[in-house]
């Protein structure tokens, strides 16, 4: 590992562009915080709540801080003392085929960053949110979380990257078999979420027949939005915050709302909310996304199997070899600031269509009136920052 290494260079300048990115977005944002809202926001805060908001706000954002300062420096702690080599020797000696190893190696590296990240989310749910009145969630939910998590992780994550590991070992075009794998597996995964896995955390319920009930099938059908279930979600078991989303594609499409949202929305502005949901599904903002994320992956896997060809790749992090597992691991530390980068541009679009999703539901419920009302009770409730720094937007 030598300052004249390319990709010592790279990865070193990348980590540290990003971290003062982050910061420096950060700060910024907290000096607009107490800006003056323009006439169309006037009604948003209250003096009093604007201080609740302020508080709010810079509570998040020491926890972040902390959090993305501590990461930082294990980090550089771990790099700098060889910890990604003796890592790989001490997963190597126990006389596994390569596969094996290196699906040993990113289950350690993900246990280790599980456990880094714990105390900080501790410190938010049971913190920061409890403290401004937000969190529901108990420590048996919250620890059940935590389990049912780690459980998904090596029951649906470890078996995906022993493949792509696979692939990496006994195949020229392994980048190309990795990539058309991932995609098939994330559309599966589309696909059987809203039935098996959102289950294992959330409880949904039928929304029982009724006026709301009525108006959301009435308006799937006006805009010939084909819904399998309307289900109502007890958010509320892990915070006040109010929340609506689709899940799924086909007939297996559910409608789903926080039982929260039932609580502080009129009929008017849960419709207007779906019908921006539903935007996005007839403007074909979906498909636009999908596309972007396939085109994304594929960029990532071409220049994933260009660094695991690079002994000076691996030699960066102090690594012997080219071993395929710890390549993986590693490569993330070089890929974080470039897809920093091309984010920047998916973020752009993903603006661009919200404001076209909004203009949607205007039209479909007669007007803007039940939507602003709506996202200005949502950003109420959620204490949201009203005017975040340009920087931090873009980012």
């Amino acid at each position: 590992m030598t300052v004249s290494n390319p990709w010592f260079l790279a990865a070193l300048l990348g980590v540290l562009v990003v971290f003062h990115l982050e910061w420096l977005a950060a700060l910024l944002n907290s000096a607009r915080i107490g800006k003056a809202l323009p006439p169309v926001l006037a009604d948003l805060y209250t003096d009093e709540k604007r201080g609740q908001l302020r508080e709010y706000f810079l509570d998040k954002q020491r926890v972040g801080l902390t959090q993305s300062f501590t990461s930082l420096a294990l980090l550089l702690g771990v790099w700098w003392i060889g910890g990604f080599g003796w890592l790989q020797g001490a997963c190597a000696s126990l006389g596994h085929g390569p596969v094996l190893t290196g699906v040993i190696v990113i289950t350690a590296v993900m246990l280790a960053l599980t456990l880094a990240g714990l105390p900080f989310e501790i410190w938010h749910t049971f913190g920061v949110e409890q403290k401004h009145g937000f969190n529901k969630t108990t420590p048996r939910t919250f620890v059940s979380d935590q389990l049912k998590g780690l459980l998904l992780l090596a029951l649906l994550g470890l078996p995906a990257a022993a493949l792509v590991l696979w692939f990496f070992e006994t195949r020229s075009l392994a980048a190309l078999y990795a990539w058309i794998f991932l995609a098939a597996f994330s559309l599966l995964m589309t696909w059987l979420s809203p039935r098996l896995i959102m289950p294992l955390f959330l409880k949904f319920r039928p929304l029982e027949e009724g006026a709301l009930r009525a108006g959301i099938l009435a308006l799937a059908e006006k805009l010939h939005f084909p819904v399998g279930e309307v289900s109502i979600v007890d958010g509320s078991r892990r915070s006040t915050k109010a929340n609506a989303f689709f899940a799924g594609f086909g007939k297996t499409r559910r409608i789903a709302l926080f039982d929260t949202l039932l609580e502080n929305h009129t009929q008017e502005e849960i419709l207007a909310v779906l019908a921006h949901e539903i935007g996005h599904s007839r403007l074909r903002h979906v498909p636009k996304h999908l596309a972007l994320a396939l085109a994304e992956m594929g960029v990532i896997f071409a220049l994933l199997g260009w660094a695991l060809r690079s002994p000076d790749f691996f030699a960066a992090f102090g690594v012997a070899g080219t071993p395929v597992g710890m390549g993986l691991v590693l490569f993330g530390l070089i890929y974080k600031p470039l897809g920093l980068l091309i984010g920047i541009g998916g973020l752009a679009l993903s603006r661009r269509h919200e404001f076209e999703a909004d203009a949607f539901a205007a039209r479909a419920v007669g007007g803007p009136e039940p939507l602003l009302s709506g996202l200005k009770k949502l950003a109420t409730d959620h204490l949201a920052h009203p005017q975040p720094h340009p920087l931090a937007v873009c980012l």
